[in-house]
């Protein structure tokens, strides 16, 4: 099964259940939420996918948080009480409040299950493990260009504090991800999402994606949510190219809809099924 965590910026409650992706947004049992990005755009994507294979619809842990944590709270609480009944290949970790202290209970709760999962993070899930130094037991993370200077610095504590020295450097893509590897600051994966996306494993990089070239993508909010939740689903599958794969379906994406600054992101999610066709055809 594949296990998509994260918060939505809703007042409050918990939201466990199927996903599915429709006309209105995306569906968790009797709640619905707006795709236009952050969690609900990563798991509608995922949605999309799944439904296009014909695999089994991920599993949403969603806690309602609007700042306060107590959302993620409740949503940790579920993870570390059941992660084991949902017996998952796959956890991806997406917004929340990062609460440095479930990071090591989470990676406890992981290591007691029966087969290991595979763990993907983004933005708040990235952020944790990082800061509680166990960012190297993921399998994958997806930062975008600037999230990577905050998991080269080894002394900032999030984005925002990247130290200046680090910043003014302009140091490449290919010294930021090395410096990442070297302070065990990332995950065994790191695909790199921006106006051209790198795939690093393990120090080395293995894929670069530069085509379709779409400049309007680098202002639309959400594309990056899009590609984490198209590479988990694409793992899930058990694709061997799902993380190329992932990046290069955001960008055919982009092409098809002749996207603008002003697209919103739910006009990608609604066209994942005719880039998947469009891949399959074009790009085997």
């Amino acid at each position: 099964m594949l296990v998509l965590v994260g918060t939505v910026p809703n007042k409050s409650g918990l939201h466990i259940g199927k996903a599915s992706a429709g006309p209105d947004g995306l569906k968790i049992g009797g709640a619905v939420f707006p795709v236009e990005r952050g969690t609900a755009a990563m798991a509608a994507s995922a949605a999309m996918i799944c439904g296009f294979y014909g695999f089994e619809a991920p599993l949403c842990i969603f806690g309602a948080d609007t700042g306060d944590g107590v959302g993620t709270n409740m949503m940790f609480h579920e993870v570390f009480e059941n992660l084991d009944k949902y017996d998952p290949d796959i956890v991806t970790l997406h917004y929340m409040f990062p609460k440095v202290g479930y990071g090591g209970p989470l990676m406890a709760k992981v290591y007691s299950l029966k087969k290991k999962p595979q763990l993907i993070a983004d933005a708040g899930g990235m952020y944790l493990m990082k800061a509680t130094k166990l960012a190297d037991k993921f399998d994958v993370f997806t930062p975008d260009q600037g999230e990577l200077y905050f998991l080269a610095d080894e002394m900032a504590p999030h984005p925002l504090y990247v130290r200046e020295e680090v910043v003014n450097r302009k140091p490449s893509v290919d010294s930021l991800a090395v410096s990442a590897y070297k302070g065990h600051n990332t995950a065994k994966v790191t695909v790199i999402k921006g106006a051209t996306d790198y795939v690093y494993d393990n120090g080395v990089k293995t894929g670069e994606v530069s085509m379709p070239n779409i400049p309007a993508m680098e202002a639309i909010g959400g594309t990056g949510d899009t590609i984490t939740g198209m590479l988990s689903a694409l793992r899930f599958k058990k694709d061997p190219s799902a993380d190329t794969k992932a990046l290069i379906l955001n960008r055919i994406i982009g092409k098809a809809i002749r996207c603008s600054p002003a697209t919103q992101i739910s006009e990608f999610i609604k066209a994942i099924p005719a880039a998947l066709e469009e891949y399959e055809k074009e790009y085997r």
